[in-house]
């Protein structure tokens, strides 16, 4: 950081990388790209030209050695998360993972254990927690005291992953494969939000229905105090339409509700209604609308947990969504999974 900017090397030159992690790093100005890295060398040198590095490599740990950044980014298949972050931390780097933490709760494990042992920090790529949205809910609970939360949901209504012989390096068509993919590339974001919401998880109760290629998986939570979170999600979508649903409804002890809008929209309802909101009116209920245009990336997270791991970095401390609270994710999938298992 001679330059008083954080030198980044980023491994992965994929589409999600591409769509949303590099465009929101470029936006990053305490932050400078110095090389990238792809096992394919063609895709490489193409990301270092679009996105400004300095050199384009297909071996990280030379990328690493040669560079000596003062962090890193990895997005790619879960082994690669969890490979490149214990080497990260064996060379004293902090480094920024796409989720899930690892292919299993073995990995993601090992990642929080190392991250304890060595003082060097991780942070894992939920963005829903970084999202517009996300922070306004905790801002409005800590303003207007709204107390402890004790019911919400979270649902997340999607066109995929679709069974397939090999997706994000994990294999197989069976049900149970399909089933613990589904958990690490879909389901892990809104059960890392549900879980945020409580204190420490004392119940988990899943459920699965297979529906020729689709799933629907329900997860309820319930912590110490006896709050709960439901999380629903499923495939029913048809691709066309994408991720078509995401919203949230929490309710709060001093009986306040906040309720919202995928990424957009949030309509928070005070403990007791304010009639004259309006000028004659009935309005109860107040509403934030976020930037439709021109910020999806702030909306959605993105960008915002870029800064968090870049600010994390320069101050010497970690994210909320760190590998320890990667590995409490891990946790609760993994649980779900094998309850699952056994029932069948």
């Amino acid at each position: 950081m001679s330059d008083g900017k954080v030198k980044v090397c980023f491994i992965g030159c994929g589409d999600h990388a591409n769509r949303f992690i590099y465009p929101s790093l470029a936006n990053v100005k305490e932050a400078s790209l110095a090389a990238v890295c792809s096992i394919n060398a063609e895709e490489a040198e193409l990301n270092r030209r679009i996105h400004g590095a300095g050199r384009a490599y297909t071996d990280y740990k030379e990328m690493i050695r040669n560079e000596k950044p003062d962090a890193l980014i990895i997005v790619g298949p879960p082994r690669l998360h969890y490979d490149a972050g214990i080497y990260a931390m064996s060379q004293g780097i902090p480094f920024y993972i796409e989720k899930p933490p690892g292919e299993n709760l073995e990995q993601a494990q090992a990642l929080s254990d190392a991250s304890l042992k060595s003082g060097i920090s991780g942070q894992v790529g939920f963005m829903m927690r970084h999202s517009s949205v996300v922070k306004k809910i905790a801002e409005i609970a800590e303003k207007e005291k709204c107390g402890k939360l004790q019911y919400g949901t979270v649902k997340y209504f999607t066109s995929g992953p679709y069974r397939s012989d090999e997706i994000y390096g994990m294999p197989g068509k069976d049900d149970f494969s399909y089933l613990w993919r589904y958990l690490m590339v879909q389901a892990v974001h809104p059960v890392n939000l549900a879980a945020s919401f409580l204190g420490e998880i004392a119940e988990i109760e899943p459920y699965v229905q297979f529906v020729g290629e689709n799933i629907l998986v329900e997860i309820r939570l319930t912590d110490t105090a006896g709050c709960r979170f439901n999380a629903l999600l499923h495939t029913f979508v048809a691709p066309g339409y994408g991720n078509l649903v995401f919203g949230s409804e929490l309710f709060y002890e001093n009986r306040s509700m906040i309720f919202t809008d995928a990424f957009s929209s949030l309509d928070y309802y005070p403990s007791a209604p304010k009639a004259d909101f309006l000028e004659g009116g009935n309005g109860n209920s107040f509403r934030w609308q976020f930037a439709t245009f021109g910020a999806n990336n702030v909306k959605m997270g993105y960008e915002t947990e870029i800064r968090t791991f870049i600010k994390s970095v320069q101050d010497k401390n970690s994210s909320c969504t760190d590998l320890h609270d990667g590995l409490k994710t891990m946790r609760i999938l993994t649980e779900s999974f094998n309850k699952i298992k056994e029932r069948v």
